[in-house]
């Protein structure tokens, strides 16, 4: 039985079940595993030989399965692996360069507010080169119908990546206006909390996404919060 939850995406922990009925009831005979089974199921462990994942732990769990159209029910043996995705390669090779764009993209900040053209290259050129890099990376990300962590962060750095665009008009006109006083104060309001915000808001997402959905978080993340 495989019914991943990819809320958690890339920082997600999954269990992969197989469970074996018994073609008689529990009237007639008793479902056991032998321990050759569970010791196989460790060394499958210690192998972690599963593509872009962690074998983190495996269980044999007993129960029964009520067929409507018997009497009694049958055993059942469940055999579940538990499963961390890998993050490295989306932390490295996805959010990492994100933040880097976004870095240059508020450094536009600090250009001598009259050189909006100046500022505008810089900004949109970055917001280009953001969507297109989503562009390539769009065949890591599964295709989902709700949002998952790193769409919620991919999401998040456009509005950041555009939002310097905005500004830099802002300031502009503000500079043309000589309207010095409001310039600085939002220049300085820009500077000091424009990526400490962005970077706030990225934790905010992933510590609400780890407490709806706690079960499915990997150890790397499930620190966070506290069951």
């Amino acid at each position: 039985n495989i019914d991943f939850n990819y809320k958690n995406f890339p920082f997600d922990k999954q269990t992969v079940s197989l469970k074996l009925i018994s073609n008689r009831d529990m009237t007639e005979t008793i479902l056991s595993i032998s321990d050759y089974s569970k010791k196989y199921l460790i060394d499958f462990q210690k192998k972690n030989n599963i593509a872009g994942w962690d074998v983190v732990d495996n269980r044999l769990v007993y129960g029964s399965f009520q067929n409507p159209i018997t009497l009694y029910p049958s055993p059942t043996v469940s055999l579940e692996i538990d499963l961390e995705r890998k993050s490295g390669y989306y932390l490295y090779k996805v959010i990492l360069p994100i933040i880097i764009i976004l870095i240059v993209c508020w450094a536009s900040l600090w250009i001598n507010p009259k050189e909006l053209e100046a500022k505008l290259t810089i900004t949109i050129v970055c917001l280009l080169s953001l969507i297109a890099y989503n562009f390539i990376i769009d065949g890591q990300i599964p295709k989902l119908a709700y949002l998952t962590i790193l769409d919620w962060i991919i999401l998040t750095s456009y509005f950041y990546a555009a939002l310097p665009n905005v500004l830099g008009i802002y300031f502009y006109n503000l500079y043309i206006n000589k309207n010095n006083k409001k310039l600085h104060m939002f220049e300085n309001i820009g500077k000091r909390y424009g990526l400490l915000s962005y970077i706030f808001v990225i934790f905010s997402i992933i510590l609400l996404n780890v407490s709806n959905n706690y079960e499915n978080a990997s150890t790397m993340i499930s620190w966070l919060i506290s069951k």
